[in-house]
């Protein structure tokens, strides 16, 4: 199975469906988020904290697994791992 990047703020697999779904920088540059977290630059929500993007996150992987509490499951260890979370965290 191949590995796709994925947006550093919500998890987002940036693969051949959703490549075009990756932010861009100020400078026009591609960035490490998705254009739903970024924008220009600037995150659209720089007050949302790491629980309220598994939060977003959720319903969107539940509908796709069919199992909320899988999917939160999941959805926390992806989250937490990225990169957005982690330079709030340090």
């Amino acid at each position: 199975m191949e590995k796709y990047p994925q947006c550093q703020s919500c998890g987002m697999t940036f693969d051949e469906c959703h490549k075009q779904f990756i932010a861009k920088e100020k400078d026009g540059s591609d960035s490490m988020y998705c254009m739903y977290c970024y924008t220009n630059g600037e995150f659209t929500d720089p007050n949302a904290t790491m629980e309220d993007m598994i939060e977003i996150a959720v319903p969107h992987f539940t509908r796709k697994i069919g199992d909320e509490a899988a999917a939160r499951k999941y959805m926390t260890e992806v989250v937490s791992s990225l990169t957005r979370w982690k330079i709030c965290i340090t």
